[in-house]
């Protein structure tokens, strides 16, 4: 018996990639896949294995539970978050004092306006 989640994937994943604007050949190339694999997964054809899954979530910048619609794609993290948490401890630390010096600027200006 299938799972909520396995049956909502081929409508999840196509609806991703169409409000992105991509074809599925273009999909397919973001990760690193035959365009025939896309087809077949959002027709439900065939189920995609786990690395597929972290790949097309990847590629569509989404996170595995929304696209296999665990989680409303209305909710979903924002990609430059999910490239974030991808990220080097270098690269995030660097982020994290970017981050801390926007924010104090925005309540500077805030305060400022008051």
């Amino acid at each position: 018996m299938s799972t909520p989640e396995v049956q909502d994937l081929p409508k999840t994943l196509k609806e991703l990639r169409e409000r992105r604007g991509l074809t599925q050949a273009d999909l397919a190339n973001r990760a690193n896949m035959a365009a025939a694999s896309i087809s077949h997964f959002e027709t439900g054809q065939r189920l995609p294995a786990l690395d597929s899954l972290v790949r097309l979530a990847d590629a569509l910048e989404v996170s595995i539970d929304t696209l296999l619609g665990r989680a409303p794609v209305e909710s979903r993290v924002d990609p430059i978050f999910l490239k974030a948490s991808r990220a080097d401890a270098q690269t995030l630390n660097t982020l994290k004092r970017l981050t801390a010096a926007l924010l104090d600027g925005v309540e500077s200006d805030r305060l400022s306006d008051k």
